[in-house]
């Protein structure tokens, strides 16, 4: 379920000025924060259609790496994310494109992140009054509502055994061709 309470059709307590090219993009950036455990040292970002467009007038930019840098969709100092960022050694590198190629919508991210033990691809849509959802992780399609809780443990625990098992085949593979 998409909506949880009134509220969400209302939308977020959040720093604008744009519940979908803001607070639904700091909800998008918290998220690889909270699966990393820490913000990245680097982050390459993606901004499909209409965020590639309207970013810097909707402050999409500075959304976004407010949530990577542990922020919510309330904290004030999203307006200064990106000098948060570089004060915290965060590299962060933007770039963008007309169309997502792994979801159908116009307010699409994909954000690289690596931290000194992980990297992360995540690809996520804003659709609308704060509400967002992570629908690519790691080359893989998923459905991760984050207007409802979610275990970033239990995430990690699962992006691991897909890893694993796709090792373990392409070892298999390997293995048979000798």
């Amino acid at each position: 379920m998409i909506y949880s309470s009134c509220f969400d059709i209302i939308g977020p307590i959040m720093v604008g000025p744009s519940s979908s090219h803001t607070a639904g993009v700091v909800s998008i950036g918290k998220f690889v924060y909270e699966l990393l455990g820490s913000a990245p040292k680097r982050a390459s970002i993606v901004f499909y259609d209409s965020f590639s467009e309207t970013y810097k007038g909707h402050g999409t930019d500075k959304a976004v790496v407010g949530g990577l840098i542990g922020l919510d969709t309330d904290d004030l100092r999203i307006r200064q994310a990106m000098e948060l960022a570089v004060a915290r050694g965060v590299d962060i590198a933007f770039s963008f494109a007309e169309l997502c190629p792994f979801y159908d919508h116009p307010n699409t991210v994909l954000i690289e992140a690596e931290s000194e033990a992980d990297v992360i691809q995540a690809g996520g849509v804003s659709l609308g009054g704060g509400i967002s959802k992570i629908v690519w992780l790691n080359g893989e399609r998923v459905d991760i509502a984050l207007n409802q809780p979610y275990d970033p443990g239990r995430i990690r625990r699962e992006q691991t055994a897909i890893c694993e098992r796709a090792w373990i085949r392409s070892e298999k593979s390997w293995i048979s061709v000798r």
